[in-house]
């Protein structure tokens, strides 16, 4: 089963690759997180991507990039005469800022991106086509050759995207509507916007439907097709991130937080957590403390020692 949490396990490398990865079957994706960066590249396909509670087109040329610890949803309409394609490769961002020091500007632009200063993580390089291919095609080579874990080979393929984005102000992708859709596109919007103000409390989808002036099953169809997901996904996806994150950053009781996210039951919590992230809340919270990163304020900094009492010291400063 997939879980929410999706640790990328690098087992040494500096980069984890997967170049032009094929789907010629369904492809419904899920919600989930690293806690490393993330970069979708997609040579073909059509769907949609959920993230920062905004819908974007999946299509050939569009570059997407993802934050550590943020919740993402790609969905993918996949059939044998229409494959999804794509390039994926995860990275530690101390890395990349390390390999970019003698680059101020592009350094600036990649932490930006990372940290959530830069708002658009959707851009549409579709002009840059051949350029973007190439540059994917020559870290491949150099992974074929045997040159793969070369900093300097990683520090080129990353450089030359970041390079196209500094460029190209005109590739950003600003809103979650596909020119030429239905008007009823602008439905999804609206609903993971009342459902991220409102995930904190206990609400049925009829309160939902009637701000929406919609009844209940049919905003829920038109929430599945502009989405891939159901609202019980996106409304669980949501809850248990902001779980993992107050476990995170808190000692707060395991009941506390199940209410305030919105699930006053506590077992029920406690089963809800532990089939969507893989573990126990309490479980997460020794786990993550014991991993080698930790997060504060949304960005993912070393560790600051080995002890746990100095990690705990390290969340309440």
């Amino acid at each position: 089963m997939k879980r929410m949490f999706e640790a990328v396990i690098f087992g040494g490398s500096k980069l984890f690759w997967d170049y032009r990865h094929i789907n010629t079957t369904h492809y419904k994706g899920y919600y989930h997180w690293h806690q490393c960066c993330e970069v979708l590249y997609v040579h073909d396909g059509t769907g949609h991507v959920i993230v920062n509670g905004k819908s974007y087109p999946i299509r050939r040329g569009m570059l997407f990039f993802f934050r550590p610890y943020q919740l993402h949803h790609v969905y993918a309409n996949v059939s044998s005469k229409d494959p999804y394609i794509r390039t994926i490769f995860h990275v530690d961002p101390q890395l990349v800022n390390e390999m970019l020091q003698s680059l101020p500007k592009r350094r600036a632009l990649f932490t930006s991106l990372c940290n959530g200063n830069h708002s658009i993580q959707s851009f549409d390089l579709l002009s840059y086509e051949s350029v973007v291919e190439r540059d994917l095609e020559d870290y491949q080579y150099s992974r074929q050759e045997g040159k793969g874990e070369d900093t300097e080979e990683i520090a080129m393929l990353i450089l030359r995207l970041l390079d196209i984005l500094f460029r190209d102000t005109n590739s950003e992708m600003r809103g979650p509507v596909v020119a030429g859709e239905g008007k009823s596109n602008g439905y999804a919007q609206k609903i993971m916007s009342w459902i991220d103000e409102h995930y904190q409390e206990s609400f049925r989808l009829d309160d939902l439907a009637e701000v929406m002036h919609l009844s209940k099953f049919y905003l829920s169809k038109l929430f599945h097709e502009q989405t891939g997901s159901t609202l019980k996904e996106y409304i669980t996806a949501k809850r248990m991130r902001q779980a993992c994150r107050l476990l995170e950053t808190s000692t707060k009781s395991v009941e506390w937080i199940g209410s305030e996210v919105g699930i006053s039951n506590p077992s029920y919590f406690v089963q809800v957590f532990k089939q969507e992230v893989g573990t126990t809340p309490l479980k997460y919270r020794t786990r993550f403390i014991q991993s080698d990163y930790v997060r504060e304020d949304e960005k993912v900094v070393e560790k600051a020692s080995s002890s746990w009492e100095a990690k705990v010291t390290k969340y309440h400063k």
